[in-house]
C-alpha cells in the first residue's frame, strides 16, 4: 500500500487539529485585584487624622457637658492634617477626613 504526500500530509493535519481541539484556543486573564485592595495615601491619612480628632473632640464635648454638635468644632470646618505630598487634591482629603472624624465624634461622645 502506498500513500501519496497530500494523503499523508491531510492525515497530518488532521492529526493536529484533533489533539488541539482538548485545548481552548484563547487566553482567559485572571480577574482584576479588588478596588479595595489598595487606598491612596491621602484616604488613609484622613481617615487617620479625622478618627482621631473625632474620638477626642467627641469624648471632650461629652465630658464638658456639650450637646451633640460635631461640626462645632474648628477641627470639622478647617479640616487639618492636609499636605500635597499625599498625592491628592484637597477636596478627597476634606470629605474623607468629616466621614472619619463623624464617626469619631459619635463614638467619643457616646462612650460615656
Amino acid at each position: 500500500m502506498r500513500f501519496s504526500t497530500a494523503g499523508i500530509l491531510l492525515l497530518a493535519a488532521l492529526a493536529l487539529f484533533a489533539g488541539c481541539a482538548s485545548h481552548p484556543a484563547y487566553y482567559v486573564a485572571p480577574p482584576p485585584p479588588s478596588v479595595a485592595a489598595y487606598v491612596p495615601p491621602v484616604v488613609q491619612v484622613a481617615h487617620q487624622n479625622g478618627y482621631a480628632d473625632g474620638l477626642r473632640i467627641g469624648e471632650r464635648d461629652r465630658i464638658e457637658g456639650h450637646s451633640f454638635r460635631p461640626t462645632y468644632s474648628e477641627h470639622y470646618a478647617n479640616t487639618p492634617g492636609y499636605s500635597p505630598q499625599l498625592g491628592g487634591p484637597f477636596w478627597q482629603y476634606q470629605s474623607e477626613y468629616r466621614q472619619a472624624y463623624m464617626r469619631g465624634y459619635r463614638r467619643g461622645y457616646a462612650q460615656g
